[in-house]
């Protein structure tokens, strides 16, 4: 039985929205985002189609975010069999999600994750999702303001490593009336205690202060990141996403940077859209730039060499050249971008039979994959961009 499947590949967690069910999380394993995917979708029955929600700096077409795509897209067609293999940014897919609910508009997404804060601009309208603008700030984010905290506490007894789960737990409007009040108000307001979390040492009261304080590295890049992509057209909504989005502060600040109150999508809004894309419910608009992409080569036709152009499709992993995988022998292939003859420099090639397939970003034109099929010879992950004239 085929399945359809959204993942959100985080970094700290993986979660699964099947078709028919809701999400599972589950812990991110030791061995990189393919092995993180594959203990993800062992709670998946089937193989049919799945789409990955991922940084959405992986889609933008830099050489090394796009080999480590490659990696995970060889992961799920060739090893775990799945039939078709969907993309989209995690904040892509929280637009899409977000939109599903609202309506059509435009959407300014923040994103604080495990390890960094990311805000993006989609324009959504009969689920056709446009990357407008996306921007990530490194630091802050889970980790970070998990750093800061224990930081501001006594040596004993430890904050649980499940603190943030029980905090979730809580009545969040009254934290937030403590936390607001709080915000440039007295040293008593301050003191307030906000979350009580029981651990095996006692009690520890984690107050106002010691989560503004924790949580100021976190708003200050928010606020950087929103800066950044907002621009000059006033936004439809305003969402919320990643695992810290549960934080009072976290809506706090991502409606003092981006001017309206946030929808707070939580951390499942990226995994849910990308079960969107799976069923088709929603699709990335491609980027206006993406140009044709072709590879010239020789066969022999009555008896005769004649040179045809193999077109490279951008929903279809890799091309299908006369007489099978093509065997490249040189550290240069001729490709052809919108008519026009380039190159691409493999260095390091070990001759043989290649792959070849042309990959989409948002935005950008795109990055070209040679796949040996057999052996450990190396991928090669060419922007188009970075390809020479001939």
């Amino acid at each position: 039985m085929s399945a359809i499947a959204g993942v959100d590949l985080g970094a700290r967690t993986v979660k699964v929205a099947a078709d028919g069910g809701g999400v599972r999380a589950l812990a991110a394993p030791a061995g990189g985002p393919s092995g993180a995917l594959r203990a993800a979708l062992s709670a998946v029955g089937g193989r049919g189609v799945i789409c990955v929600a991922v940084p959405d700096n992986w889609l933008s077409g830099a050489a090394a975010d796009a080999a480590v795509q490659e990696k995970v897209r060889h992961e799920c067609a060739e090893q775990l069999r799945y039939a078709q293999v969907l993309w989209a940014g995690q904040l892509a897919a929280a637009a899409a999600y977000a939109a599903a609910a609202r309506g059509p508009g435009r959407y300014l997404v923040c994103d604080i994750g495990a390890t960094g804060i990311r805000a993006g601009v989609f324009s959504v309208s009969a689920g056709a999702v446009r990357v407008e603008a996306v921007h990530a700030e490194a630091g802050g984010g889970w980790r970070a303001f998990d750093g800061e905290v224990r930081a501001g506490l006594p040596q004993s007894p430890p904050l649980p490593a499940t603190w943030s789960e029980q905090a979730a737990n809580r009545d969040q409007h009254q934290a937030a009336t403590v936390l607001d009040a709080a915000l440039g108000g007295t040293e008593s307001e301050l003191a307030t205690t906000v979350y009580r979390i029981p651990g095996p040492g006692g009690d520890i009261d984690l107050t106002a202060g010691m989560l503004i304080e924790g949580f100021a590295p976190t708003w200050e890049r928010l606020e950087a990141a929103i800066a950044t992509v907002r621009g000059t057209v006033p936004s439809d909504y305003v969402v919320l996403s990643g695992g810290l989005s549960w934080l009072p502060l976290a809506a706090r600040a991502a409606g003092s940077a981006a001017g309206a109150a946030p929808l707070v999508a939580g951390p499942e809004a990226a995994a849910r859209g990308a079960l969107l894309f799976a069923r088709g419910d929603a699709a990335l608009v491609p980027p206006g730039e993406r140009a044709s992409v072709a590879v010239p080569v020789t066969r022999v036709r009555d008896g005769l060499l004649e040179e045809v152009s193999v077109p490279l499709s951008w929903t279809e992993p890799f091309a299908a050249f006369p007489g099978g995988p093509l065997i490249l022998d040189r550290e240069e292939l001729l490709v052809s971008v919108a008519g026009l003859a380039k190159v691409a420099r493999l260095r390091g090639l070990v001759p043989g039979p290649h792959l070849i397939g042309a990959r989409p970003t948002w935005p950008g034109p795109g990055v070209l994959v040679i796949r040996p099929v057999v052996g450990d010879a190396p991928v090669h992950v060419i922007p188009l961009s970075e390809l020479t004239a001939r």
